[in-house]
C-alpha cells in the first residue's frame, strides 16, 4: 500500500518546483519556453497565442497555488482509490 499523502506531498513539491521553473524561464528566455511549448504540439502552430508580456508576480503565485493544489488532490484521489482497489 502506498501512502496517498506523502506520495501527494511529494508530487506537489515536483510541480510547485516545476511551476516556479517555467516562470523563471518565462522572463529569462521566453523564446526557448516557446519554442518548447511548440516542439510539445507537433503540428499545431501556437505563434497565434504567443503573449507579448510577462505574466506579474500575483499571477505566477496563483499559478503556483493552483497547480500544487490540484496535483495534490489529483495525486491523493488516485492512490486512495489504488490502495482501495488494490486490496
Amino acid at each position: 500500500m502506498l501512502n496517498a499523502k506523502a506520495f501527494a506531498n511529494a508530487a506537489a513539491v515536483v510541480m510547485a518546483a516545476w511551476v516556479i521553473f517555467c516562470g523563471a524561464l518565462s522572463y529569462i528566455a521566453p523564446d526557448l519556453l516557446f519554442t518548447v511549448a511548440q516542439s510539445w504540439t507537433h503540428n499545431l502552430n501556437l505563434e497565434v497565442a504567443r503573449s507579448s508580456f510577462n505574466p506579474d508576480f500575483g499571477t505566477l503565485l496563483l499559478g503556483l497555488i493552483s497547480a500544487s493544489g490540484l496535483t495534490w488532490v489529483t495525486t491523493y484521489a488516485v492512490i486512495a482509490l489504488y490502495n482501495r482497489w488494490a486490496k
